[in-house]
């Protein structure tokens, strides 16, 4: 496709940069409210934004792990950040040895590649006066359908999916809770149930048999994510279709999926991912195996889940994202108001965002 042909084309141009500025912000933003789901409690986001400098041109990214969902801690994130630092003071790099350098400080460090690349795509996007998603690909489109979050958004907002945090009540708090929300949001609306992993095989079984009377889109991480044998018996049970999200975590572990047929749906989180070119490579798997994507935010401030935004809208994803996530974090607007369900990006160069 066009997206890969231009991809290569940055990696393997003569386009030498030297990062004449690196800079890393911790950050510490509370909640609204506390975020609850079936195995932690959130009451603020931490991580760290970095900022690039090279000729006239900055670029920025969001490095910020999310317990419980990636493997790395902060810590190891910022001498991961140190290291590379070192690698580039004062030196000139092609494309391609600057990502094969982020590659190699970042392994198993996803949130961190995530960031860098974040950043990078930033600086020559804006020096080539496009939006980052038109950057990477010419066809990009421009806005995308997002879902909404039970307990944040309201039935006049305009989302035609809400997404539903579950396993952590008894079945019958459950079943009202849903009994509720169909009534407040009206038969219409599709709703993805998150269970973050909540449920063993039998719990997995009962619920869905529980659920099929209310418009499921799809259930979300039903099963622990090591247990990829309960996952794909868990098929042959519901016909609520299966959604994976923690156990996503790379190439690998997407292939793993299929070759188990444990899955429908992947939800893709950049931030645990690792950024652009790990998501290109499972969506482009996904693709040819006709399983549905969904790119969601991992609770990140404007700049992480700006980036997840032009990743997807990069990917011409035609699936309803979990992008709608600004406000859980600061009472402040969204970077990218949501008009009719939808989120657009703007034609300005770049991200669009900065610290």
């Amino acid at each position: 496709s066009l997206f890969i042909y231009l991809f290569h084309s940055f990696f393997t141009g003569t386009h030498p940069m030297n990062i004449s500025h690196f800079k890393v912000t911790p950050f510490s933003i509370p909640f609204v409210k506390p975020l609850q789901t079936s195995g932690m409690t959130y009451t603020h986001r931490e991580g760290v934004w970095i900022k690039l400098k090279c000729a006239n041109f900055t670029g920025v990214g969001e490095a910020s792990p999310l317990l419980g969902f990636n493997r790395e801690t902060l810590k190891e994130v910022h001498y991961a950040l140190e290291g590379f630092h070192q690698a580039i003071d004062g030196e000139d790099f092609e494309m391609e040895g600057l990502f094969s350098l982020i590659e190699v400080h970042s392994q198993n460090i996803p949130s961190m590649r995530f960031a860098l690349e974040t950043a990078i795509y930033d600086l020559l996007a804006k020096e080539a006066e496009l939006p980052l998603a038109k950057y990477c690909n010419p066809n990009a489109v421009s806005e995308i359908a997002v879902n909404g979050l039970a307990g944040v958004h309201l039935s006049g907002d305009c989302f035609s999916i809400i997404k539903v945090k579950v396993g952590f009540r008894n079945i019958f708090d459950e079943i009202e809770n849903m009994e509720y929300l169909t009534k407040s949001f009206g038969e219409d609306i599709q709703f993805r149930l998150d269970a973050n992993g909540a449920f063993d095989l039998p719990k997995a079984i009962r619920f869905c048999k529980e659920m099929e009377k209310f418009n499921i889109d799809y259930i979300e991480q039903p099963i622990p994510a090591d247990n990829l044998e309960d996952l794909a018996e868990l098929i042959y049970h519901t016909e609520i279709p299966i959604a994976v999200d923690e156990s996503l975590t790379d190439i690998q572990s997407a292939e793993k999926k299929i070759e188990e047929q444990a899955a429908h749906v992947f939800v893709i989180k950049p931030m645990v991912s690792g950024g652009f070119t790990e998501c290109k490579k499972i969506i482009n798997l996904a693709r040819t195996e006709n399983i549905r994507i969904v790119v969601t935010s991992s609770l990140e401030t404007s700049i992480g889940r700006t980036a997840c935004l032009h990743l997807a809208l990069a990917n011409e994803i035609t699936e309803v994202c979990g992008l709608a996530t600004g406000e859980v974090l600061n009472k402040g607007k969204p970077t990218q108001p949501i008009q009719g369900g939808k989120i657009a990006i703007s034609d300005s160069p770049g991200l669009g965002v900065d610290l």
